[in-house]
């Protein structure tokens, strides 16, 4: 079974282009809309609340877990696949595998540009963690990188206020420095954006192309999976959706992300010491 992880709502949106490739996988989604948003907290925080979200999904029975939540994947994947899964698939006695989105959206930019420069927005985290940059210039040394913070966007997403005259401020406000260096390629680096993506690209105009990252990722993840059958799992196309938060807001929410009627939500409580429980 595929895990999807994200600190929110934003995710679905993955999971939608992911079912719309392949609508027979069988996947669990988690959003941790209790402790959203992710982006001002710390790494030893986010850390650790990606560590339960995940050490929930393995729990249920996913083999395979995509964070995402680009804060989680820019703070803390590399630790996670490099010392802390090695040692929970040797206690589990299974293979098991996280990905991210930092590099399916990073090498998409580099194939898209033809100026050489490239723009990014996300969380606070997500910026400051130079993650993007680091993987955009191994990719192409010589590219030049153009970064934004943008917290007040989740907050924005998560209440809705999509089409408000403050949020069009926000975001315009936050896009002029960015525009100054005439980038041809904006990487959203929070999949919360994705619910905006007619505004930024109309915020950018024509001489910039704005990356659709589900339809990125979920053509990464099919590729992946041909690649590694190992991870293919029961063909049920039986969705679960799990949520830290209040089930009926991340219906309400979540709806602008996934169109077709969602199944029973379940509201969870994490904790690493106690175990899991259900609602």
């Amino acid at each position: 079974m595929l895990g999807i992880f994200d600190s929110g709502v934003g995710g679905l949106n993955v999971l939608t282009a992911i079912r719309g490739l392949m609508p027979d996988l069988q996947m669990t989604y988690l959003g941790d809309n209790d402790r959203a948003p992710y982006g001002n907290r710390s790494r030893e925080t986010i850390t650790a609340f990606t560590k339960e979200c995940c050490l929930f999904l393995f729990d249920q029975g996913c083999t395979l877990i995509i964070l995402a939540c680009n804060t989680a994947s820019a703070g803390t994947l590399r630790m996670l696949q490099q010392e802390w899964l090695p040692i929970l698939r040797k206690e589990r006695g299974k293979e098991m595998n996280i990905l991210g989105v930092i590099r399916p959206l990073a090498e998409s930019a580099i194939a898209c540009t033809h100026n050489g420069c490239i723009g990014v927005v996300g969380t606070r985290s997500t910026i400051s963690s130079r993650a993007y940059l680091e993987e955009l210039s191994a990719l192409q040394p010589h590219v030049r990188v153009v970064q934004q913070a943008c917290p007040l966007l989740v907050p924005l997403v998560e209440e809705g206020w999509i089409d408000k005259p403050e949020t069009r401020k926000v975001l315009r406000t936050y896009l002029a420095t960015i525009k100054t260096q005439n980038p041809d390629v904006l990487i959203l680096g929070c999949t919360h954006y994705e619910a905006m993506y007619r505004l930024f690209q109309r915020k950018m105009g024509r001489r910039c192309r704005v990356l659709h990252t589900p339809t990125i990722v979920a053509e990464k993840l099919q590729s992946y999976l041909l690649r590694h059958p190992e991870y293919v799992v029961p063909k049920t196309g039986q969705i679960r959706f799990c949520t830290t938060g209040d089930p009926e807001h991340f219906r309400l929410v979540g709806s602008m992300f996934f169109p077709e009627e969602m199944s029973p939500i379940e509201k969870i409580v994490l904790s690493a010491s106690k175990g899991h429980t259900y609602s």
